[in-house]
């Protein structure tokens, strides 16, 4: 079966060039497009815009729009033109042009068999009629039937609705009256599944940690299964709602990280213009793009420098209010929140949602990563925080030193804690101290004011010196 195959498609390919036409009426050409406008959502779906000049020489014809998506959602599909001109019908041909897709459409017509001797090579054409091709082949000759190919196929002629590439058909009508070419100028719109992209963020702190610049990038997926050539390319960030989820698992299978790519290099690329697209922003490419298939590919999408940058540790922990603590706890690492407001500094602009590297450059100038975060969607003005990782030098140790139940009501509970603070680095910092606690709850005393920062939470800044330690300790009482 593999050689009837393989060779049958060497005669597809010579009767293509001379007889696709025909069996698709007027032909929009795939090259050279007036314009190709391409917009990507981070969801996985596209929208495409293909501008062609086409020419038409009846009043009824059918417009075959070749080099479309293969992820094509066909129902999306809106062709308009300049002038008069009716759409009737559009049809999505994805059936393509392969020898199945030939030999299902010959069954009950003629082919020619090519046999070659085994001795002398030389070749013999024997017809047959095609009788089925499900499951294998079976083939009826002027005397026998038999299953199977000995040779190769040849096929007299195409089949009218089969395509070399996906295709969609337009059936219009111009209702010019009379004859001779007529160019008009037509637009089909459609979207696609398989287009995604998303923002990548390399960040830079300054050597006192208290400025930062950040450089974004758009890492844009195509596995359409079509080539997009010389595109006017938007992307565009916010949520959209979909009656139904995108295809996006290939999409994300193929994204390419990359996020070494120098901070220097980011800023000097040219940067997209944006714009507000009713409750989304687009960003426009200033330069026309061509996005190949199965490819992945990183553009410059906007840097800010000079960001003001606020370092925390931050511990945070549940308290054991219900039950007395067992055994002894174990220090840990305070975490590292770094925050800054995308208002400050130079090119502010809306941070679509993404993943965000932070990196500080050594003493001998060598840049090292310091951890990596998610940034969720924020406008101008909005606030970010990330946590690239924990603090080596800064540790909390927590200790429950009484719990009491004897001679409170029921569902009261009430106990003590004391809180070690650890610094080791060679610098003086502040210990954001926070410890959750549900239900009804009181501090009954402690060695310094709390903050309530919220309905769970009683907050303890704490300054640590060089090299030092310091403690806090409280007593609450949970209804």
């Amino acid at each position: 079966m593999g050689h009837w195959l393989r060779t049958s498609c060497l005669i597809i390919t010579l009767l293509t060039a001379t007889q696709q036409a025909e069996s698709a009426g007027e032909s929009a050409p795939k090259d050279p497009k007036t314009a190709l406008h391409v917009t990507v959502y981070s969801d996985g779906l596209g929208m495409i815009s293909d501008h062609r000049t086409v020419v038409l020489t009846d009043d009824r014809s059918e417009l075959a729009f070749e080099g479309i998506s293969r992820e094509i959602i066909p129902a999306s599909a809106l062709l308009t033109a300049d002038g008069n001109l009716s759409v009737l019908a559009l049809d999505y041909d994805f059936d393509l042009l392969t020898p199945e897709a030939m030999l299902r459409r010959a069954v009950g017509q003629e082919v020619g068999v090519v046999r070659t001797h085994p001795t002398t090579g030389e070749e013999t054409v024997e017809q047959a009629t095609v009788l089925s091709a499900e499951s294998g082949v079976v083939l009826r000759y002027r005397d026998r039937i038999e299953t199977g190919i000995p040779g190769r196929l040849v096929f007299d002629k195409l089949p009218a609705d089969l395509h070399s590439v996906p295709t969609l058909v337009a059936t219009v009508d111009s209702g010019a009256g009379g004859g001779g070419a007529r160019y008009i100028d037509v637009n089909l719109s459609y979207l696609t599944n398989g287009l995604t992209w998303n923002a990548d963020y390399v960040a830079e702190v300054n050597d006192t940690i208290d400025l930062i610049d950040v450089f974004g990038r758009a890492t844009l997926t195509n596995t359409t299964g079509t080539d997009f050539n010389d595109a006017s390319l938007t992307l565009v960030a916010g949520d959209i709602r979909r009656v139904q989820p995108p295809v996006v698992a290939r999409a994300k299978a193929m994204m390419m990280d990359r996020g070494g790519v120098a901070a220097e290099a980011m800023a000097a690329a040219p940067m997209p213009e944006r714009e507000v697209l009713a409750d989304l922003h687009a960003y426009r490419l200033p330069n026309l793009v061509s996005i190949d298939d199965r490819e992945s590919k990183q553009l410059a999408l906007l840097a800010a420098t000079g960001l003001t940058l606020v370092r925390e540790f931050v511990s945070e922990n549940q308290a054991a209010v219900y039950h007395p603590q067992h055994g002894e706890s174990r220090p840990q690492h305070a975490t590292v929140v770094l925050s800054f407001d995308n208002a400050s500094g130079k090119g502010q602009a809306p941070l679509p949602a993404g993943t965000i590297r932070v990196y500080s450059r050594d003493t001998h100038g060598v840049r090292r990563l310091l951890g990596e975060d998610r940034v969720p969607h924020t406008p101008v003005g909005g606030s970010v925080k990330i946590t690239p990782g924990r603090a080596f030098d800064v540790t909390v140790k927590r200790t429950q030193t009484d719990f009491v139940r004897a001679g409170l009501p029921r569902d009261v509970f009430e106990s003590a804690h004391r809180i070690d603070i650890r610094n080791a680095k060679n610098e003086a910092v502040t210990v954001k101290v926070v410890e959750r606690m549900t239900s009804d709850w009181q501090i009954l005393e402690e060695s310094a004011p709390h903050e309530k920062e919220a309905a769970d939470s009683a907050v303890w800044r704490v300054p640590v010196g060089a090299g030092s330690t310091a403690e806090i300790t409280y007593r609450v009482r949970i209804q």
